[in-house]
């Protein structure tokens, strides 16, 4: 049995705050990427595509995606292949039935804590394996479904559970709600061949055995969500020893790039140089499709001649433009929050008096000999699965602050620049 996992589509994001070109742009970025995953599963012959969860951002769907929602689930009918589709949080199952569409007759959609099972016929026309699945019911579902999935018994065929859920070890949990809430020590013991998760959009395998996955989502959607997105063909015709590839679906590819070599460039031509050379290392060895677009964010940091330039919004988004024409973006952001002036630090920690002190302390913090009395609950942005340690994160947080603290109180007090 073979079947493509798939999540968090999110057909119809609003994008909120950009133009109207680049919102155009991203909500078709998301279409493309359906597209793309149809077109895998039929070139695949797979039995099946598995969505689990958050097709829709939305409750309603604007005509022009409903058509060709419906028009690539009649492409998978025509292929042969399955459909079965257990709703989100973002699309639960009030809101889709409320939008009333006219699902093809090879689409199961499960709207509710109901479990339902889904025999997958295979190319033979035999029963091939059986997916079993539940939905939210509504927008904020806090109880664990995962309890209410149980195999199909006496079968020996292989075994899918669907759930759109919040596992509770996740990497990245800290950027999702904690709607349906699971604990993978349940998910490995329940006695499923392959878990095929939705919710958190960073692809990951949680388990190898059994293999318990996020998909992540097939297009991402802001800076956060960067890399190769898409989707998993997995192969469980040995369902004791699943193979589970990752396909690309993405058409626009978010990166973020950090520029902190900009202490030679002394006008906008040199700045935009250094992004373009920065955005070609990174992007060494990437192997992309060529009609791969990118929306790129850009921090710079350091030192900088043209630090007081960069404190000016107008003056960003002029180098954001250049710099998108220079490395082929269609979008692009930049920051420069972590620039400063070229001061040094090394020349002023000695001294006696205020900027002395406060230079040093920000020394002794940073290589850990002071925690400023502080407990690990006393920063709201400290997060200790992703900074591991809380000097870990005062050293992040306080990167560049020496020369903020030595510009700004030297220029306040009419020293030298």
């Amino acid at each position: 049995m073979r079947f493509l996992h798939i999540a968090d589509v999110h057909l119809d994001t609003a994008f909120a705050g950009r133009s109207d070109d680049t919102r155009n742009r991203l909500r078709q970025a998301s279409r493309d990427a359906l597209a793309r995953c149809v077109e895998t599963a039929i070139g695949e012959r797979v039995d099946a595509v598995l969505i689990a969860g958050d097709l829709f951002d939305r409750t309603h769907l604007s005509f022009a995606t409903e058509r060709f929602l419906l028009a690539q689930l009649g492409a998978l009918a025509d292929a042969g292949i399955q459909v079965v589709y257990a709703t989100g949080n973002h699309d639960p199952g009030d809101s889709v039935r409320a939008g009333g569409l006219d699902w093809p007759a090879n689409v199961t959609v499960i709207e509710d804590e109901a479990p339902v099972a889904v025999a997958l016929t295979g190319r033979d026309g035999d029963t091939a394996g059986y997916v079993t699945g539940v939905g939210h019911a509504t927008g904020r579902v806090t109880t664990d479904l995962s309890r209410l999935l149980h195999p199909v018994p006496d079968t020996p065929l292989p075994q899918i559970a669907l759930l759109h859920t919040l596992v509770t070890s996740v990497a990245g949990k800290g950027a999702h709600r904690p709607y349906a809430p699971s604990n993978l020590e349940h998910l490995r013991g329940a006695g499923f061949h392959y878990w095929a998760l939705g919710h958190v959009h960073q692809r990951q395998e949680l388990s190898t055995d059994p293999p318990v996955h996020y998909c992540g989502n097939p297009q991402g959607r802001d800076p956060r969500e960067t890399g190769p997105k898409g989707g998993l063909l997995v192969d469980l015709t040995d369902s004791g020893h699943p193979v589970v590839e990752f396909r690309e679906f993405s058409r626009v590819r978010w990166e973020h790039l950090t520029v902190g070599d900009i202490g030679g460039a002394q006008n906008l031509d040199d700045l935009v140089s250094e992004v373009a050379a920065a955005w070609e290392r990174a992007r060494a060895g990437d192997t992309v499709g060529e009609d791969t677009e990118w929306m790129v964010a850009v921090d710079l940091a350091g030192p900088s001649p043209l630090w007081r330039h960069l404190r000016d919004p107008e003056e960003l988004e002029t180098i954001a433009d250049e710099t998108a024409v220079r490395v082929g973006a269609f979008g692009c952001e930049v920051r420069a929050g972590r620039v400063h002036s070229p001061a040094r630090v090394a020349d002023h920690a000695g001294r006696q008096d205020a900027l002395g002190a406060a230079l040093r302390l920000c020394d002794e913090v940073r290589g850990g000999g002071d925690r400023l009395g502080l407990a690990d609950t006393d920063l709201a942005g400290y997060d200790a699965e992703r900074d591991g340690s809380l000097e870990a994160y005062l050293r992040r947080l306080l990167d560049g602050a020496p020369e903020e603290i030595l510009t700004r109180m030297l220029s306040s007090g009419g020293g030298p620049e």
